[in-house]
């Protein structure tokens, strides 16, 4: 857990371990209640995050959903006594597709995993709205890490929840090889500034972290030009990032991008 002391906010990061891929769920501890961004992926990290929410000793004023991967809302099931708000498009594709996500991981994790389709009931607009005196300013973008990613900045704390648009030293997983769309919302968030940047996966970091997952990106889009497996898309990006956790997480990718057999 990491704990980031603001002006008006507390930020609360919560870091999974290696076998949920170092997936970040986050608290915006504001004056009189909690704001929760993403809620876990397997059981016992989803329950420890929920414990530590209700040590604040604050009510949940939302969870948020950023987007519809397994491992932002599988945890949701923990976090039924609060609304639970998301983009429509994010909302839809949990609602069509998030039984076919657990009936997928279920062989691999067991009861590590939750049983229920927990779909977002509120619909977040983008926008900007006011939340017990922080300003959060919504931003859908398209194109990205899950297609659609939900991006929140918070302008008056120069704070930017960007999710998985960024991942922070993890290697990334890759399910397309168009990268412009991605690398796109990377510079226009790069020509703003920010004391803080949260990732979807990866310790909090500054701005550096998104001219370093530009990078990374940049590297991606030349190995899978020059890859027709994830052995060597792994050699050009692992030997490229020796220092980056998650070396799996490319062999995931390889799934999507080259078949069942990788």
């Amino acid at each position: 857990m990491t704990v980031i002391p603001l002006e008006n906010l507390r930020i609360h990061t919560y870091e999974a371990p290696e076998a949920a891929v170092f997936v970040n769920s986050h608290i915006l501890e504001t004056e009189n209640g909690l704001i929760v961004v993403d809620t876990q992926f397997l059981r016992p990290h989803a329950e420890e995050f929920r414990r530590y929410a209700d040590s604040l000793n604050k009510p949940i004023d939302r969870v948020i959903v950023t987007h519809s991967h397994p491992d932002h809302w599988f945890g949701c099931e923990y976090f039924r006594d609060a609304a639970i708000y998301a983009l429509r498009e994010v909302a839809d594709q949990i609602r069509g597709g998030g039984g076919a996500m657990i009936q997928a991981y279920a062989p691999t994790f067991g009861d590590a995993i939750t049983e229920t389709v927990v779909v977002p009931e509120h619909i977040i607009r983008p926008g900007t709205e006011t939340v017990d005196g922080v300003t959060l300013a919504y931003e859908k973008a398209e194109g990205a890490e899950a297609g659609i990613n939900l991006v929140i900045e918070l302008p008056e704390s120069r704070v930017l929840i960007a999710q998985d648009l960024v991942y922070n030293r993890v290697h990334v997983f890759l399910q397309q090889r168009e990268m412009d769309p991605w690398l796109a919302h990377l510079r226009r968030f790069q020509e703003k500034e920010y004391d803080v940047v949260l990732s979807g996966h990866g310790l909090p970091a500054n701005m550096q972290v998104l001219a370093d997952m530009a990078g990374y990106l940049g590297d991606a889009k030349s190995a899978l030009a020059a890859s027709n497996d994830v052995e060597t898309l792994k050699r050009h990006l692992v030997g490229k990032y020796p220092f980056y956790r998650g070396e799996y997480i490319l062999d995931i990718s390889g799934r999507y991008l080259y078949g069942a057999g990788g």
